[in-house]
């Protein structure tokens, strides 16, 4: 791949973001501001399915002394990520979450995981297994917080919801200009003189409406989390948090 600017292509791929996901940044700071640790401590943080990295940066910048670790499966997404870290203390990572090897490693490891926009692409199936193995990679009272697309348990009530976000997202890319998906991905091939294969298709197995808010919550107390509850939700939109019990 040719050498890139990847702060412009990080600045593209966060306008878009910014359209498509309604209210995304308040979701940032709101699961960051919930998790309430100790701002100078030195927590080890895990943010899943981390894309270029946003939610891994605005983390470091509550709590300026953590070590995080930044995994997604997209190699092109982390390469924009690296290209644009400034520190030593995020550690982009490329795994599978649907792979249970590489959780051995992080055995209670974390005080706080986290996940924006990502953990739609999963199926059910994966998403138990997911949540039961966040369970296991979080310390003793340690947090986690997911903020996605979660569908309504009523499927009249998520096609409505769908019309409606879609007319928001088409409204906020006239005023923005920003790339959509395809654009996106397509300038950037582009720039970089070569097909990026991303392998795509080969993990999308989910929904744009994400799963049901009651699978959400029924999945999370069967895993063994306490305390969960939806913190923030905007039609299919909604942010999740459970605790680890303190044992």
């Amino acid at each position: 791949m040719k050498t890139l600017d990847w702060q412009h292509w990080f600045a593209r791929w966060e306008a878009m973001q910014n359209c498509y996901v309604p209210h995304r940044l308040y979701r940032f700071d709101l699961m960051l501001k919930l998790a309430d640790l100790p701002r100078e401590g030195e927590m080890n943080i895990l943010d899943l399915g981390c894309g270029p990295g946003a939610l891994s940066f605005c983390a470091l910048r509550h709590y300026p002394r953590a070590r995080i670790v930044a995994v997604d499966f997209d190699p092109v997404m982390l390469a924009i990520g690296q290209g644009v870290a400034e520190t030593d203390r995020i550690q982009f990572v490329r795994v599978d979450l649907r792979q249970p090897d590489w959780w051995e490693t992080y055995e209670e490891k974390f005080d706080l995981i986290v996940s924006s926009t990502a953990l739609h692409w999963l199926s059910e199936e994966h998403m138990k297994h997911l949540y039961a193995r966040v369970y296991r990679a979080l310390k003793p009272g340690g947090q986690f917080f997911n903020s996605d697309h979660m569908a309504s348990n009523d499927p009249d009530v998520q096609a409505h919801y769908r019309k409606l976000l879609h007319v928001n997202q088409q409204s906020a890319f006239h005023v923005v200009g920003a790339d959509d998906w395809e654009h996106f991905w397509r300038e950037l091939e582009q720039a970089a003189g070569k097909d990026l294969d991303r392998s795509e298709e080969e993990l999308w197995e989910g929904t744009d409406n994400g799963l049901r808010r009651q699978f959400h919550v029924e999945t999370l107390r069967a895993s063994g989390f306490e305390q969960v509850a939806f913190h923030w939700q905007d039609m299919g939109e909604a942010v999740i948090g459970a605790r680890k019990p303190q044992g």
